[in-house]
């Protein structure tokens, strides 16, 4: 019995020794010294090699080739460990996916966030080797434009552009409809901590410049506006006179479609201007260095604490006592006379950016306002036809945006509309609205134009009167916006 048991302590021993030398054998290994010689995207479909200038945004899979792999103990991206499987680890490839966030669950900084010791660096720790760092650009959610201040920006102005990851933003690029570059500005300022908008000063255009849309080069990769930037010729009012008669009522069938129309009740019948209206110089925003007023344009009522006529309007959705008397000031377009809000005309002029058959979802209603008091109640309203709300758009920013409107405005901007808001416009074509705005639903011509209802119940927001409000706008316009498609950096 004694035998047995000391065979088994024998054999005990033998095997603990066994374990301890394998155990040195693998912290003592020696790894020869690490190298990374290529990178690439590893998808399930293919592996696309990588430019490391170029880089790939948080998230992605991806495989690096090279030299003595089998000695890593841990890969960094932006400071942020990443997961290493051993399964995907060879003597020379591993693939790992970019961290989203860091061990203490905290999102990976990207761009200027990031510390600049480790910004766009993958940095990898080896057995036996110095730390082996390469750079390799790694950049956040793809960069976005939601909207653009003013479109049509006077040089030397700043205009704001919002959005979402709009980090780390380098020059304003304007790009044409052939997708080239007319003009670029590297003047950018009051960048938003969370990426969600900054503002750019806009330069002086070629003077063959018809318009298109904004590209946005960032930390985190480019953004595109849609293409309603710079549509001057695409406006179909805007000096509301006529140069061959002294009324400013009457329909001149030879005045082109930046001359007068004629106009409904409540809106100015004179131009407002510095020396016509030297006591209200609100118009003419002194404050902040963002775009200023058109050299003419009209206000609505005809001048701050005028009397404004009451609009009866049955739909019971937005007035405080249910759709029966609500302020207003109105103009109504040279309807009458077969314009259709001028409509007719920008397909003329639309250097053939759209037809007929483009769809609304693709177009929009813009116009340049003013409104310097405070304005957190009512709506704009844009309607086509004057028989319904079907017809109608109703504009009111200051509901996602209070702060800019709390106490007035400082500059001039850019409502912009899409056609499709329209209920009826839905999934229609240009064509239809032109048939329908100038000879009406019922066969008569149609009335269009903007209304607006201060002291009118919106989204939930308690109406009150305003003792002076006052809105000056100008530059009536249909635009194309369509989405323009960058490829993911």
């Amino acid at each position: 019995m004694k035998k047995i048991s000391s065979i088994i302590t024998v054999l005990v021993s033998a095997a603990l020794l066994l374990c301890g030398c394998s155990e040195s054998e693998n912290t003592d290994k020696s790894y020869g010294p690490l190298k990374v010689t290529k990178v690439y995207q590893n998808s399930v479909k293919s592996l696309e090699e990588i430019d490391p200038a170029v880089g790939v945004r948080l998230g992605t899979m991806i495989r690096l080739e090279g030299q003595n792999f089998l000695g890593i103990k841990k890969i960094s991206c932006n400071g942020s460990k990443a997961y290493i499987n051993p399964n995907l680890l060879t003597e020379n490839s591993v693939v790992f996916r970019i961290p989203t966030k860091d061990s203490d669950n905290v999102d990976t900084p990207t761009g200027t966030d990031c510390d600049e010791a480790l910004r766009d660096k993958i940095i990898i720790s080896s057995t036996g080797n110095p730390d082996y760092e390469f750079s390799f650009r790694i950049m956040g959610s793809a960069p976005s434009i939601s909207s653009v201040s003013h479109t049509l920006p006077t040089e030397g102005s700043w205009v704001t552009v919002k959005g979402a990851q709009l980090k780390g933003v380098k020059s304003v690029s304007f790009c044409n409809d052939l997708n080239e570059v007319v003009a670029t500005t590297e003047a950018i300022r009051n960048e938003n901590a969370k990426g969600l908008s900054f503002q750019f000063q806009t330069p002086a255009f070629p003077a063959d410049y018809e318009g298109g849309y904004l590209l946005v080069d960032t930390d985190n990769g480019k953004a595109a506006s849609p293409n309603y930037f710079w549509r001057v010729k695409n406006i179909f009012l805007s000096k509301f006179y006529s140069e061959e008669d002294d009324g400013l009522y009457k329909y001149n069938p030879s005045s082109t479609h930046d001359s007068y129309y004629a106009w409904g009740s409540g809106t100015s019948g004179n131009m407002p201007d510095a020396e016509t209206y030297p006591d209200i110089p609100e118009v003419f925003p002194a404050e902040g260095d963002g775009p200023k007023n058109p050299s003419i344009f009209r206000s609505m009522p005809d001048y701050p604490g005028a009397a404004v006529s009451v609009l009866a309007l049955s739909d019971g959705k937005h007035s405080a006592d249910g759709g029966a008397c609500i302020a207003r000031a109105c103009f109504n377009s040279d309807a009458c006379s077969g314009r259709a809000l001028g409509m007719a005309q920008t397909l003329d002029i639309g250097v053939e950016l759209f037809t007929t058959a483009t769809a609304c979802e693709n177009l929009a209603f813009q116009f340049d306002y003013f409104i310097p008091g405070p304005w957190d109640s009512g709506r704009i309203a844009v309607t086509f036809v004057d028989s319904g709300i079907d017809w109608m758009a109703n504009y009111h920013p200051w509901t996602t945006d209070p702060d800019t409107y709390a106490k007035g405005m400082t500059e001039w901007m850019t409502a912009t509309i899409p056609l499709s808001d329209f209920p009826n416009f839905a999934g229609q074509t240009y064509g239809y609205i032109l048939k329908n705005t100038i000879k009406g639903v019922n066969g008569d011509y149609a009335c269009q134009g903007m209304i607006a209802f201060y002291n009118d119940e919106c989204d939930g927001h308690a109406a009150h009167a305003y003792d002076n409000f006052i809105m000056y706008w100008n530059n009536l316009r249909v635009v194309p916006m369509t989405t323009i498609e960058i490829e993911d950096e």
